[in-house]
């Protein structure tokens, strides 16, 4: 079964972090997909980490990677939705990604679109209508 929770204590994030290969940053928030038993009360193994920043108009996901050896692009796509869920429920407006080992395909696949210098997604359009949302 799978569950994406935040990494609340910053001991655990960074552990999660290093699992998947990804910065620790004290600064970010951390989310992780994991593949958990029926009642989620024991963690089978990590699926992938996503990590975000808010701070002011530099809102950003800053690292989405999957462990090593997973490739399990549904449990990514609901981990970053979720995330994305956040950073509206925060009142982010705008919102862009870090593109370093992700690929253009799975950034436009969860709605981003490329200006002149980021991939970003506009929340408040996306939450108006995400299943016909065409940035």
């Amino acid at each position: 079964m799978l569950a994406v929770k935040p990494a609340v204590q910053i001991d655990i994030a960074r552990e999660i972090c290093a699992y998947c290969n990804v910065p620790f940053d004290s600064e970010c928030f951390t989310y992780f997909a994991a593949d958990v038993n029926e009642d989620a009360s024991k963690l089978n193994h990590i699926i992938g980490v996503c990590t975000c920043r808010i701070k002011g108009d530099a809102n950003r996901i800053e690292y989405m990677r999957e462990a090593e050896g997973i490739n399990d692009e549904e449990a990514m796509i609901i981990m970053a939705r979720t995330v994305m869920n956040f950073m509206y429920r925060c009142e982010v407006k705008r919102l862009s990604v870090n593109p370093v080992g992700v690929s253009e395909k799975f950034i436009k696949k969860l709605g981003f679109r490329k200006d002149e210098t980021e991939y970003y997604i506009d929340l408040s359009d996306f939450y108006k209508s995400p299943c016909s949302y065409n940035g």
